[in-house]
């Protein structure tokens, strides 16, 4: 799909363009659906993403990535999320969007471990995604294994050069420095 292209090429404008025709087309598209969703979450339009979220929740209770979308904009109850996020990922093990939701929710509490291992498994279900590397990275940092956190920054790094990630590049390569520099002290 060229709307796709167009958003992780960092046009968010023609993406949308792209993905409102084919909505325009095929109300229930589930992938234009996402994609403006996306849209709306890296514009900071919660209110946008949560109502495009709640179309595809209509459309299948059961969608991953629209379970895991919804996930990150609620600030409810961390028991009730984690609960819908499991039972989401035990029906769809390799859901990099549930898997990182979950994550998410685990370092919001602090529960870096955890956050670890689910930030992993992310990763290993989308090596390509600079945002999972990245919080890999953060987990990793936080659990002072630095040569893997430096690693993993590196990795989300590269990773953003191809598709846009969420996070701050330069803060990422102060990082990387400061990690270098306590290595060789």
């Amino acid at each position: 799909m060229g709307a796709y292209h167009s958003f992780i090429s960092g046009d968010a404008a023609a993406a949308r363009r792209q993905y409102q025709d084919v909505l325009r087309k095929e109300p229930n598209n589930r992938d234009a659906l996402l994609g403006l969703a996306a849209i709306a979450l890296n514009q900071h339009q919660t209110a946008q993403a949560g109502a495009l979220y709640a179309k595809l929740l209509e459309l299948d209770p059961a969608d991953p990535d629209a379970i895991a979308g919804m996930s990150g904009l609620q600030h409810g109850d961390p028991l009730q999320s984690e609960s819908e996020l499991k039972k989401s990922l035990a029906q769809n093990p390799q859901s990099g969007a549930v898997l990182f939701a979950l994550g998410n929710l685990y370092a919001q509490q602090s529960r870096w471990a955890e956050a670890q291992q689910i930030y992993f498994r992310a990763f290993a279900s989308a090596p390509q995604n600079p945002d999972f590397a990245f919080n890999l990275a953060i987990s990793l940092d936080r659990l002072n294994q630095a040569r893997l956190a430096q690693e993993y920054y590196q990795r989300a790094l590269v990773l953003a050069q191809k598709s846009p990630g969420n996070f701050n590049r330069s803060s990422v390569q102060i990082r990387i420095k400061e990690l270098q520099a306590a290595a060789d002290n």
